[in-house]
């Protein structure tokens, strides 16, 4: 369900347990300084929970596809989503 601008409600800060609030900080490091997409996934943790295993596999050494491979996909990705970032 959206808000009156369209967006997706978020998580409150003060909801999430210690692991999701560790993750966060993670995510700080090693992701972005935006919390706007992990704090829409945490309203369902399991959710969350997938997307940050998934994009950990995409993002480490666990997966076989090149880095460079996987740049272009968000890169195509961002352009056919008409992405302004």
């Amino acid at each position: 369900m959206a808000n009156d601008h369209g967006h997706l409600p978020k998580a409150e800060l003060s909801s999430l347990s210690d692991d999701l609030v560790r993750r966060r900080e993670i995510w700080f490091e090693k992701a972005y300084e935006d919390d706007n997409l992990f704090l829409t996934l945490a309203r369902q943790p399991e959710v969350l929970k997938l997307f940050l295993d998934w994009t950990g596999f995409l993002y480490t050494d666990k997966s076989s596809l090149d880095p460079r491979t996987m740049e272009l996909c968000r890169i195509r990705l961002a352009h056919r989503n008409e992405c302004v970032h």
